[in-house]
C-alpha cells in the first residue's frame, strides 16, 4: 500500500511540478489562524431563488423551481495502489449512516491489469466509478447501489479520464480526459456505446478535467500543461448543453485543477474553484466566477510568506449552506503538512480546523446539505479514515477504510 500511495505522489508531483471524536482540537495561536481580505459575494436576496440544480454534477427538470433533497448517501472509492491490479472497491453509507459502511460487489474488482485509480461522479440516476491512471473503464451503478455494467472508453489508448456527467438534453454522458482538447460523448445506451467526441479549444494542450453542471450550461476546467508538464495557462470552458456552443474564458490563475463548486443556499451568482499553479510555487489561488459576465477574480492566494497559513497549495474546496468555505490544502514549507482549512468570508478569517488530512484523493472532500456535513480523508499512522464534520454542532466521526482512499462523493436523491 505505501508503494502505491508513492506513486501516487509521484505521478501528482510529475501533474503539478512541470476512532471518533466529539469536537474539533483548540486552535493554536499564531499561523493557525489568520485575517484575509473580505470579498463581496452578491445580493443576498437572490439566495432565495436559487438555480434548479442542487445535486452532484445533475441537471434537473427545468420546471422544478425548488427541488427538495428526499435522501443523501455517501460513496467512497478505494484502490490498493497504482501498482495493484483491479484493487479498485466501493462503498456507500446509506443515508449517511457511516456506522453501517457496506461495499458494492463488482466481480474482478476495478482497475487496471496494472493497477488501479477512481474517481467517482453522481447524477440523479446512480453514480459511476471512473478508471482514471492507466484505465479506459466506467462502472456504472444504479440508485439502488447495485453494479450495472462496464464499459471501456478508447481501451486501446492512454486517457486518464477525471470525470463524468449526464447531459438530460441529450441523453449522453459526457467524460473529461487529461490526453486531448475534446470531451467525450457517451450515449445513454449500455447495449450499442454510441461516443463521439466534442472539441473544446483548438490549443491541443487544453485538457478537460473537473466539470460542473449549473442550468443548461456545463463548466470545464482546463488544464493546459505545456510539453515539461508546468502549467500554461488558466481557463474555463462553458459549454451549451442544448447545441454544444463553446465558450473559453481566461483565469487570472493557471492549473484549476479541484471540482468546481456551486451553492445556491449561500450564493446564486458565482462558481468558486482553487487553482494550483504550478506545484510548490505559491502562484495559486481560490477563484470566483460570476455567471452571468464570467468575470473570474482571486478571492484568496497562496503565500511566500513563511509560517503563513495560506504558505503551501490549494487542493481542493468545499462550500457548507451557511457560507463556510472548506479547503484542503497542503503546507509543505519545511515538511509535507496537509491541512483542512475554514475560510469565513464575510469576517475574512482563515483557520486550521484539521490536520493529518489524505489530500490526493481525486475529489478528497464533499459537503451534504442534507446534514450539513463535511466529508474529507485523514492518515492516522499507517492507517486512513473517512471523517465527517458536522457545521452545525462541530462533531465528528471516523470510519476506518481497507486500502487507499481514491475519491469521495456525496449523493442527492432530489424529489
Amino acid at each position: 500500500m505505501r508503494n502505491g500511495l508513492f506513486l501516487l505522489l509521484v505521478l501528482i508531483l510529475l501533474v503539478f511540478s512541470a476512532g471518533c471524536e466529539a469536537s474539533l482540537p483548540d486552535l493554536p495561536e499564531m499561523e493557525e489562524s489568520m485575517d484575509v481580505d473580505i470579498f463581496e459575494i452578491g445580493d443576498e436576496d437572490e439566495v432565495k431563488d436559487a438555480e434548479a440544480n442542487q445535486d452532484e454534477d445533475a441537471v434537473e427538470d427545468e420546471d422544478s423551481a425548488e427541488p427538495q433533497i428526499k435522501a443523501s448517501h455517501v460513496i467512497v472509492a478505494e484502490v490498493g495502489g497504482y501498482d495493484v491490479p483491479m484493487s479498485g472497491k466501493v462503498f456507500y453509507a446509506e443515508n449517511e449512516n457511516l456506522n453501517d459502511f457496506r461495499e458494492v460487489p463488482v466481480e474482478n474488482g476495478m482497475g487496471s491489469p496494472t493497477g488501479a485509480d477512481l474517481n467517482l461522479a453522481v447524477w440523479q440516476g446512480g453514480f459511476v466509478s471512473i478508471g482514471r491512471h492507466d484505465s479506459s473503464s466506467l462502472y456504472f451503478f444504479g440508485n439502488d447501489f447495485e453494479f450495472n455494467k462496464e464499459i471501456k472508453i478508447k481501451s486501446d489508448i492512454y486517457i486518464n479520464m477525471q470525470d463524468v456527467v449526464y447531459n438530460s438534453f441529450k441523453d449522453e454522458f459526457i467524460i473529461s480526459a487529461l490526453s486531448s482538447n475534446k470531451l467525450i460523448l457517451l450515449k445513454n445506451d449500455f447495449v450499442n456505446a454510441d461516443i463521439s467526441e466534442l472539441e473544446l479549444s483548438k490549443n491541443e494542450l487544453a485538457s478537460p478535467a473537473k466539470m460542473r453542471i449549473i442550468g443548461g450550461r456545463l463548466f470545464v476546467a482546463l488544464q493546459n500543461l505545456d510539453e515539461r508538464n508546468l502549467p500554461d495557462k488558466g481557463e474555463v470552458a462553458v459549454v451549451n448543453l442544448e447545441d454544444y456552443s463553446v465558450k473559453l474564458v481566461s483565469l487570472p490563475k493557471k492549473n484549476p485543477t479541484g471540482k468546481i463548486e456551486y451553492n445556491a443556499a449561500f450564493d446564486t451568482k458565482h462558481i468558486y474553484f482553487v487553482a494550483t499553479g504550478e506545484w510548490q510555487k505559491r502562484d495559486g489561488a481560490l477563484l470566483q466566477m460570476d455567471l452571468e459576465t464570467y468575470e473570474t477574480k482571486v478571492v484568496l492566494s497562496e503565500s511566500e510568506e513563511e509560517n503563513n497559513i495560506l504558505d503551501g497549495d490549494f487542493v481542493d474546496v468545499t462550500i457548507a449552506d451557511n457560507g463556510e468555505f472548506y479547503i484542503i490544502f497542503s503546507n509543505n514549507s519545511s515538511k509535507w503538512e496537509n491541512n483542512l482549512l475554514k475560510y469565513l468570508p464575510g469576517d475574512g478569517i482563515v483557520s486550521k480546523i484539521d490536520s493529518n488530512i489524505n489530500a490526493f484523493a481525486a475529489n478528497p472532500i464533499d459537503f451534504s446539505p442534507m446534514t450539513g456535513r463535511i466529508y474529507y480523508f485523514v492518515d492516522i499512522g499507517s492507517d486512513t479514515y473517512l471523517k465527517c464534520f458536522d457545521t452545525k454542532t462541530a462533531e465528528s466521526e471516523t470510519v476506518l477504510l481497507d486500502s487507499g482512499p481514491a475519491a469521495l462523493r456525496v449523493k442527492l436523491e432530489i424529489e
